[in-house]
């Protein structure tokens, strides 16, 4: 009888039982998170800036008006009632026509700035800038929280600023520890005095308050609307210097990659599309 070697060899190992119950699904599959993308805010910040010299003119002219109907009561205190009716009809008037241009111009810059402060935000996540106080989402519903709308608002863009530093490298933490800016500091007090003239009740010489309550009302208006001018000036500033600022770090940061991978296919930064 002829040698067979498989009789020597050991019978394979049998198979694994199979589990009782039914397989386990197989784990997801890990999805890397899209990088944020870069929003091209030159425009939007021409936009503004165009709207802050309106928002100026209708700030002279309403404090034209309000000044023109506090001399109207004055001249009534002093005595002087020459055509003192017609004179208080049209002071009125002047002061409520140049309330509408002033309020509607005041909603638009509102609504563009919102706009564009939440883009500027997801431009600061675009520079891959983590650890942020304040995510996108407060740019907006920041300024809908009473009182903490006087302060959430600064913050953000105090972080914004801080962002937008071209020195720090791209996910760097010590981003947060950049200097702040004066300028947005000083648009953002200026900004707050310029509420007093929510707090006045800027009566017309028809109502029914005292004179002096009329004078002091108005006073009052005036010096929140003068306010409002001047932020309008401080707010074009931050506007412009802040959306540069944010694309001469894009810029600074693709220089960077691009001499760092220089030769290769790598392309541009992640979420640089600008």
């Amino acid at each position: 009888m002829p040698y067979d070697p498989r009789v020597t060899q050991l019978p394979p190992p049998p198979p694994p039982p199979l589990p009782a119950g039914p397989l386990p699904p197989p784990p997801p599959p890990v999805v890397a998170a899209a990088p944020a993308r870069w929003r091209d805010q030159r425009a939007l910040a021409v936009a503004l800036v165009a709207l802050g010299g309106v928002m100026l003119s209708a700030a002279v002219v309403l404090s034209a008006a309000l000044a023109n109907r506090i001399s109207v009561v004055q001249d009534f205190k002093a005595g002087d009632f020459g055509d003192i009716l017609n004179r208080a009809n049209n002071a009125d008037d002047f002061v409520d026509g140049a309330s509408a241009f002033y309020g509607l111009t005041q909603l638009v810059i509102v609504v563009l700035f919102i706009i564009w402060q939440f883009r500027a935000a997801k431009n600061n996540e675009a520079l891959d800038r983590p650890g942020a106080r304040f995510g996108p989402g407060w740019s907006i519903g920041g300024w809908f929280i009473p009182l903490a709308n006087l302060a959430i608002p600064v913050l953000i863009m105090q972080d914004l600023w801080r962002g937008a530093t071209p020195s720090v490298p791209r996910g760097d933490p010590r981003w947060r520890s950049a200097k702040g800016s004066w300028l947005v500091g000083v648009w953002w007090g200026v900004w707050v005095i310029s509420l007093l003239r929510f707090a006045a009740t800027n009566s017309g010489l028809h109502g029914t308050g005292s004179l002096d309550d009329i004078e002091t009302s108005n006073i009052i208006a005036l010096v929140g609307v003068v306010a409002t001018a001047i932020a309008a000036v401080f707010a074009a500033f931050v506007v412009w210097t802040l959306s540069r600022r944010q694309l001469d770090t894009l810029r600074a940061q693709r220089s960077t990659y691009e001499g760092a991978y220089e030769g290769t296919d790598a392309g541009a930064p992640p979420g640089s599309d600008a």
